[in-house]
């Protein structure tokens, strides 16, 4: 017997020397994956990606301008949608095209881009003279590309970060229907966005301020998009009370036997609120809450990431100007459905810590994030890029996503600064004599 206790160590001693490295295989699986798509999108973005930046000079007179928005974001939803297959992840490495809609104030002149692959540039220019004939579309050079690459320096700062849903995603931001008045035209409402066109308009020479929004389309019966739709119908019935959210959780098989052992058959206990119909038993915020998931859930969604930088010339730069992305952005704060959050990771500003050793490499620390948040931005990347995807980034639909990015009229926002059209440009007609 004990020969074969020997026997047996010296067997399990040469399984650990031949096959340590199996559970490492596992465990290392899951990073190769990543590993390998994000070097195969490199590729694709190398060799085949062609970006275009187009400008959009509005005009003067915009009718419905947040509605229009909103259908042009629906044509735009169909135009790209294009989930990759199998083949096009792990071999092509072509990911799902997406749309960066970007506002950016140069010297205090207002500019509204829209950056797409070059492919697409036919399927934009449709969608937006759809809905404002009157646009000039043209295609401009990269404005991050005309500032110096490796700010901050002795002559340029920079402040800026990302945002976050503060509540689950299937929630929606406040949007501009809460807005809208009895018997007021769309167009005369009180929009959000003046009081930020008002703020970029009055940035003096060397001072400017970005915004993008990175958004890539989900179709609700496909992939991310189902996951989401029934995200959030499961949502939908906690709320509403027809389930309960802990009975709700599923649990694995062999606990359910475990908990039918130990504790046997449970008879269902009837509650005295039970005998009412949920619909009965919710309050009129509880209502309102399961109207708003159910709205969200009906209109296309796309998965996005949103952030802004404020930066400038050293004689010009006024940090406190960041102010300005602070005030627009409060408003999609409501804490009864859901709010757009400062993602403090990537804020460049740096705290103090109570550890001397830590602080000493505070302004190296800063340096590196302002560093990494222009990089970032000017290629259009997620923050956690390579390691990132889409995957975790927040849900918005056309509704939400028109709020926030719109051409504003300029009855609400007679703002001198943004650049609009003079006149309406048309053909000569085919009859004129030569």
């Amino acid at each position: 017997m004990f020969e074969d206790f020997w026997q047996f160590i010296d067997l399990a001693w040469r399984i650990v020397l031949y096959w340590w490295w199996m559970p490492l295989f596992f465990v290392l699986m899951k990073k190769f994956d990543d590993y390998w798509k994000w070097w195969r999108t490199e590729m694709w973005f190398g060799t085949v990606w062609k970006p275009v930046l187009l400008e959009i000079r509005i005009p003067k007179i915009l009718p419905k301008p947040i509605k229009a928005m909103e259908a042009m974001l629906v044509a735009l939803h169909g135009a790209i949608f294009n989930d990759p297959d199998w083949w096009e992840k792990y071999a092509s490495g072509e990911p799902q095209t997406s749309f960066k809609f970007e506002i950016a104030s140069i010297d205090g002149k207002i500019h509204f881009y829209i950056r797409c692959h070059a492919d697409y540039r036919e399927a934009v220019e449709a969608a937006v003279y759809s809905q404002f004939a009157e646009a000039e579309i043209e295609a401009v050079p990269d404005y991050t590309k005309q500032i110096p690459l490796d700010i901050p320096n002795k002559d340029w700062n920079l402040f800026g970060w990302d945002y976050y849903l503060g509540e689950n995603t299937c929630f929606p931001i406040p949007t501009y229907e809460q807005y809208v008045e009895q018997g007021v035209e769309e167009e005369e409402i009180i929009d959000p966005i003046t009081s930020l066109m008002e703020g970029l308009a009055k940035l003096k020479p060397g001072e400017q301020i970005w915004i993008q929004i990175h958004a890539s389309p989900r179709y609700s019966w496909f992939g991310e998009g189902k996951e989401f739709v029934e995200k959030g119908k499961h949502l939908r019935d906690v709320l509403s009370k027809r389930i309960d959210e802990k009975k709700a959780a599923l649990k694995p098989l062999w606990q359910e036997l475990l908990d039918f052992v130990v504790e046997g058959a449970k008879e269902e206990e009837v509650k005295k609120d039970e005998l009412f119909p949920a619909e009965m038993r919710l309050t009129t915020g509880e209502k309102e809450r399961i109207e708003a998931v159910e709205k969200k859930m009906s209109k296309p969604i796309f998965a996005c990431y949103i952030r802004n930088i404020y930066l400038g010339r050293k004689d010009a730069y006024y940090q406190p100007n960041f102010r300005l992305l602070y005030n627009y952005f409060n408003h999609f704060v409501n804490p009864e459905l859901n709010s757009l959050l400062v993602w403090t990771k990537t804020l460049t500003r740096v705290k103090l810590s109570p550890f001397p050793f830590i602080n000493a490499l505070a302004d190296r620390r800063a340096y590196i994030k302002k560093r990494r948040m222009l990089r970032v931005y000017r290629d259009r990347l997620n923050y956690n890029s390579p390691w990132g995807d889409l995957g975790s980034a927040m849900r918005l639909n056309v509704e939400e996503l028109a709020t926030l990015f719109h051409f504003p009229s300029q009855i609400v926002a007679p703002t001198p600064g943004i650049q609009r059209t003079e006149a309406k440009e048309t053909v000569a007609p085919s009859n004129l004599p030569i």
